[in-house]
């Protein structure tokens, strides 16, 4: 997790001001001081790395943050979050045994227990967690992707609608669009700094998912959930997991959300037991309604080329994720050159607290971060299904890839086979 100081996000959010740099997405950097009495009792529910992280770039915000409440569905996964809070967060950690909470609906308790909440378990869980949270009048920060299939989206859509009502601010773990750097190229590119946008590219090209084995009486959810990259209805696949970061760069480039996908993909070195159902390699071709193509590429295989970003193609000029511009001649014209800046995701804790403690303009990610959620599951659809899906088609799905009720001796619906494999999609068979 990068460092970073109040101190050093002070000084360049006032560098950003004096530049004259107001980004309309964000409140304004001029309120930035979080210096009110008021205790903000936080809760996490999901204690793995990212809801761990997360949590210290709360506390990190504001000294009038407190956490209260921790819930996961791992005795190991809450404690280790909980010892090294203590360790670092000594007199901003109030979380006694009775309110460490586990199982498959410690959510429930955790949220009961705080005004403010971090959700961080796998994204299947997410529309229940978020769900439960506005219902019960709590502000959520909450990780992407925002839901794994079309009835979750659904679901998250009209739970952001009821958190506008009810002045519930919701801060979405897209950290691209709170990076200081990535706002002043987009907003320069607004400004038509490459002329208008006819293409763009994704890649996530990575190494594989570590693999955790099966343990003696371990139930199949239990290890799912102990592997949750590896199945498509606790994950919703690459796109969705990974390469949702960079797919929502584009949106947010091109103000708009694509209107249909195709694309093909398969397995090449995921094979046998112990390796889910996921697809290890995706392509996608996405068109936005002016005809714009967005083309992602996907992989997650050992020992290849990797590369995590983007390229926007303009009618005068491109752009892509090291924060550059160059001209039509390939020249480039324009470099982000500020390297002390606070990080995406400490930024969003930043906006995020600050709003709560009414420090900050309300704020509500909740549309875009479904938006983004529901391109890269039409691309998932059109993936597995080798079928072209359009936006409408994909957001009146019915296919709920989450089971509606859990218990941990649950008999799963997509089991393994004798061999301990597991039944992957196959393009042209698949029912959406």
């Amino acid at each position: 997790m990068k460092k970073n100081t109040r101190r050093s996000f002070l000084k360049n959010s006032s560098k950003t001001m004096a530049a004259g740099l107001v980004f309309s997405h964000l409140p304004v950097f001029s309120n930035i001081s979080i210096n009110g009495q008021q205790k903000i009792k936080l809760g996490l529910v999901g204690c793995g790395g990212r809801g761990t992280g997360a949590v210290f770039q709360a506390l990190i915000a504001s000294k009038s943050v407190q956490l209260v409440a921790m819930g996961d569905v791992f005795q190991h996964e809450l404690d280790n979050s909980f010892q090294l809070a203590s360790k670092d967060f000594t007199s901003q950690i109030d979380v006694p045994s009775e309110r460490q909470f586990l199982g498959l609906d410690a959510f429930k308790y955790v949220i009961d227990s705080c005004d403010a909440v971090i959700l961080a378990t796998p994204p299947a869980f997410r529309p229940d967690h978020f769900e439960y949270a506005i219902k019960s009048g709590k502000h959520v920060f909450m990780e992407k992707p925002l839901a794994v299939d079309a009835p979750g989206y659904r679901k998250v859509i009209a739970m952001g609608e009821l958190a506008t009502e009810k002045k519930l601010n919701v801060v979405v773990g897209l950290q691209s669009r709170y990076e200081l750097g990535l706002n002043e190229m987009v907003s320069k590119i607004h400004n038509g700094a490459i002329g208008e946008i006819v293409s763009a590219d994704v890649y996530y090209n990575v190494g594989k998912a570590t693999v955790y084995p099966r343990k003696p009486n371990q139930t199949e959810l239990e290890y799912q959930i102990s592997n949750w990259h590896y199945f498509n209805w606790l994950w919703g696949g690459q796109l969705a997991g990974q390469a949702i970061h960079q797919i929502d760069v584009i949106n947010w480039l091109k103000k708009g959300f694509p209107v249909k996908a195709s694309g093909m993909g398969g397995r090449a070195m995921l094979e046998g037991a112990d390796n889910g159902e996921i697809f290890d390699h995706h392509y996608a071709e996405m068109e936005y309604a002016d005809g714009t193509k967005l083309h992602i590429q996907c992989r997650q295989m050992d020992n290849c080329s990797n590369r995590m970003g983007f390229n926007v193609q303009g009618t005068n000029g491109r752009a892509d994720e090291r924060l550059q511009i160059f001209d039509a001649k390939g020249d480039v014209v324009w470099r982000y050159r500020d390297k002390d800046d606070a990080s995406g995701s400490q930024i969003e804790q930043d906006v995020f607290i600050g709003a709560v403690l009414g420090n900050r303009d309300y704020v509500n990610n909740t549309l875009y971060g479904a938006e983004s959620t529901m391109t890269t599951i039409m691309g998932r659809m059109a993936i597995e299904s080798g079928l072209m899906i359009d936006l409408k088609k994909a957001k009146a799905s019915n296919l709920n890839l989450v089971p509606t009720q859990f218990s941990w001796d649950m008999k799963m619906p997509n089991a393994p086979l004798a061999d301990g494999s597991y039944v992957v999609p196959k393009p042209g068979i698949s029912v959406l």
